[in-house]
């Protein structure tokens, strides 16, 4: 059953209208029929299962029949600094963050960073607020996570419970337990924010500057992964921790 989050409360009915995104992929994408059902999450996260029972050119209506409760949102609201990569990566980066409980996600320039959107920012934003969306019906969440652009000192200043930085340098000094060991802290509706650096790595002085915002320096493991794999490793070890190990 196909899933689609809608900008406002859910009543009993749900009134759509041809400028909305909902109605154009439910009547012109899926051509949906009267009868047809689909699963809709409003702004507080109530999903509900409803049924089309008129169907206009400019208007449709949906019957409520019956509320879902469901439990697929990571306990701990995850954010996710990162660069943005080349090529389509950060697309795909968005996409599987997204499948995988992502929070929010956090775009911003760092000492390496070698991609430039430039002019390009705020339709590249779009793109992705738009890949975000189809993964999180795609996947069922109740959520579909923000995605923001900002400069690097605000993206490190933003309020968190927990922060960490993944940095190759405390794998190779031997450090393995500090993901898990902050991880294991972190209480059920607080914000839990990791850092990744670009293609090119963090600079001595970004670790430092990083340390004083309440970075914790963490290693993910003997191995060097790529820019847009690490966040993706690092929300699997995440949900293991809490979801599968400790049943948070």
């Amino acid at each position: 059953m196909h899933r689609y989050f809608l900008n406002e409360k859910i009543g009993a009915v749900i009134e759509l209208t041809k400028d909305q995104d909902v109605f154009h992929h439910m009547l012109r994408v899926r051509r949906a029929k009267v009868g047809t059902k689909a699963e809709f999450v409003d702004v507080d996260q109530k999903l509900v299962v409803g049924e089309l029972v008129e169907a206009g050119s400019d208007s449709a209506t949906v019957k409520v029949l019956e509320e879902l409760k469901q439990k697929v949102e990571l306990p701990v609201k995850v954010t996710l600094i990162v660069s943005p990569v080349k090529n389509d990566r950060t697309d795909w980066f968005v996409q599987k963050a997204t499948e995988l409980g992502v929070d929010r996600i956090i775009l911003t320039k760092m000492e390496r960073t070698v991609v430039d959107w430039g002019k390009q920012q705020e339709k590249k934003l779009a793109r992705l607020e738009k890949i975000a969306l189809n993964a999180a019906e795609q996947s069922h969440r109740l959520k579909v996570p923000e995605i923001d652009f900002m400069a690097y000192q605000d993206a490190i200043n933003e309020n968190k419970d927990h922060g960490l930085v993944a940095w190759e340098e405390s794998a190779k000094e031997g450090e393995k337990a500090t993901l898990l060991k902050v991880a294991e802290e972190a209480k059920s509706g607080e914000r839990f924010t990791v850092l990744f650096g670009p293609e090119g790595g963090l600079s001595v002085e970004e670790i430092k500057g990083l340390a004083a915002a309440g970075f914790a320096p963490a290693g993910l493991g003997p191995r060097i992964l790529r820019a847009e794999t690490a966040p993706l490793y690092t929300l699997s070890a995440l949900s293991t921790i809490w979801e599968l190990q400790e049943g948070m």
